[in-house]
């Protein structure tokens, strides 16, 4: 019996992302490759890795104990790759980010420029989108409000993101409905709770609700309604303005969580770094009297 790596790297991408389909796309390979391919590797161990269901693919307890030796395999190799690009003092290898898209937008626009550009063996995957379990063995980096860590991964907080209230600038803001944030599977987040303070007992009720403020935006900015927004987005609008009588405001704490058994690697240490010093520059606010402090 012989393992290929390049098999392995299947396994792991199909433990991670629970689909072929989705496992090809992690890889950049084809699906009809990356089935290929897992089929040889279970034909050579003579038995199922995955128990193919409707919901996708799950670990049979001969796939779980390759899955943990694949995942140690993983990490001794890019630890590897960082010693041996110590020398130099460049840094190489993939980071993966994870958040929501507009924060996403936001430091691809502010903090991940110049990063990029300091270290061309770096590269940086982002996605907008909670993993179904934790990632392990790969250089993971999320970026949340609420969330709280998964089991055996640490967060700690990077600084404070600040809201405000916001409507089309032509349009009379108590004509308008409600815009709202709303994600069905986290329906008391902040911004929610801060949009239900301000409409007390008056009922109103949110005409438009988006998962990311980047939509919420775009419909403030179309005259849809009224809504809380990250000021960092809206003050670059100029379509929208702030307005009420005094600057209610949100100030939401941005957690980054890291699994420990990558958070040593070189690059790891590097984009964390970036995230500290570029993070008031990302996501600077002007100078406000009134905040509506969320609980984190």
């Amino acid at each position: 019996m012989s393992f290929d790596w390049n098999n392995l790297k299947i396994v792991l991408a199909a433990s991670r992302a629970g689909s072929l389909a989705r496992a090809a796309h992690l890889l950049d390979l084809d699906q009809s490759t990356t089935g290929r391919r897992l089929t040889a590797l279970e034909a050579d161990i003579g038995t199922s890795l995955f128990a193919r269901t409707k919901t996708g693919l799950v670990p049979t307890e001969i796939g779980k104990l390759i899955i943990e030796r694949a995942e140690e395999v993983e990490l001794r190799m890019q630890n590897l790759v960082d010693e041996i690009a110590v020398d130099d003092g460049s840094i190489v290898g993939l980071v993966r980010l994870i958040s929501s898209p507009w924060i996403l937008e936001e430091l691809t626009r502010a903090a991940l420029p110049d990063l990029l550009k300091r270290n061309p063996g770096l590269d940086i995957r982002l996605l907008g989108l909670i993993p179904a379990s934790p990632i392990r063995g790969e250089v993971t980096l999320s970026l949340w409000f609420e969330n709280q860590p998964r089991v055996s991964e640490f967060a700690v907080n990077l600084g404070e993101v600040h809201y405000g209230i916001y409507a089309r600038k032509d349009r009379d803001p108590g004509e308008l409905e409600w815009v709202s944030f709303f994600d069905e599977d986290a329906p008391r987040t902040a911004p929610v709770r801060l949009w239900e303070k301000i409409r007390g007992d008056r009922g109103h009720r949110p005409r438009l609700t988006s998962t990311d403020a980047s939509g919420v935006m775009r419909a403030v900015e179309a005259g849809i309604g009224k809504a809380v927004l990250p000021i960092c987005v809206a003050e670059r609008s100029d379509l929208i303005v702030p307005f009420g009588d005094k600057p209610f405001e949100l100030c939401r704490t941005l957690k980054l969580h890291a699994h420990p058994d990558t958070v040593q690697a070189n690059r790891t240490q590097a984009v964390m770094e970036m995230l500290r010093v570029r993070f008031a520059e990302t996501f600077s606010r002007p100078q406000g009297d009134h905040r509506f402090m969320a609980d984190n």
